[in-house]
């Protein structure tokens, strides 16, 4: 096997430690390297193969059902990881697993919706957290922003029962992050939406998410210990899901840094809440 696979040509990182060779099966699109080649569908927990398709992923893989006898652990399309087969002699489950939580967090961080657009943190967060006991991980449902767990939340009391919220940049299309209620409400400015419209209109803005997407990136910079403008505007984008285009952020936070009376407007003692315990 060693003969015929090439290590050098892996892609080594903690998102795909395997290149284009292995991923998780709720990631596998039209364009995916797997569709073509017999791909072994791996648990992430033990690494042992629970499926073989010889003549490559079919077209019904979205439905997938099958347990992992070893682990005792039934195992779905968000928890399974298909794997080049001629790459098997050289996977082993640590990456998998990595594969697989980091996955869970991106799905929870990028806003997740029903097939009607609907919120449903409630119901992901408890799926990936029952999954997490049957594997025996210590993986927790994480807050993008403040990067708290679980765990940190309720210790806190800023989370009750430690789910994250929805919150929402745009009802149609559907579109928002999923944070914990702190983060939720300190971007907020911890006040309604109306007076919050009313507040952007009064201090030159568009609506109440310019003024939430400042909020969310001086918390972002207080996190981080980076200051506002070095963390590119299109991963603030990205991480977290925002409508804004990266051009738009970038004059948001231009426009408070160039006046430091607006600036001053969006600094209080709650955008580093709850980081304290955390840096």
């Amino acid at each position: 096997m060693d003969d015929l696979v090439d290590r050098t040509a892996l892609t080594h990182s903690a998102e795909q430690p395997y290149g284009d060779h292995a991923q998780v099966l709720s990631q596998v699109d039209d364009q995916s390297a797997l569709l073509d080649v017999p791909v072994a569908i791996c648990c992430p927990n033990c690494g042992e193969v629970v499926t073989l398709y010889e003549r490559g992923l079919p077209s019904d893989v979205p439905y997938f059902d099958t347990a992992c006898t070893q682990c005792d652990v039934d195992l779905r399309t968000w928890c399974a990881v298909g794997v080049d087969a001629a790459y098997l002699q050289i996977v082993e489950p640590e990456p998998l697993t990595t594969m697989v939580q980091q996955f869970w967090d991106e799905w929870l961080w990028s806003g997740i919706t029903n097939s009607k657009g609907e919120p449903r943190t409630d119901e992901y967060t408890e799926r990936f957290a029952t999954k997490t006991v049957a594997f025996g991980w210590d993986w927790e449902v994480t807050c993008p922003l403040c990067r708290r767990t679980r765990t940190d939340l309720e210790r806190d009391s800023a989370l009750v029962g430690g789910n994250l919220d929805y919150h929402h940049w745009s009802d149609n299309p559907d579109q928002g992050v999923c944070l914990c209620r702190e983060c939720h409400d300190i971007i907020g400015f911890d006040t309604y939406d109306t007076e919050l419209e009313e507040r952007a209109e009064s201090w030159g803005f568009d609506s109440r998410h310019d003024l939430q997407v400042i909020r969310l990136a001086l918390r972002d910079a207080a996190v981080t210990g980076r200051p506002v403008g070095t963390r590119s505007a299109t991963a603030l984008v990205d991480r977290y899901n925002l409508l804004h285009s990266p051009e738009c952020v970038r004059q948001l936070l231009g426009s408070i840094s160039t006046d430091e009376s607006l600036r001053e407007r969006f600094l209080d003692k709650r955008i580093v809440a709850g980081i304290e315990a955390t840096c």
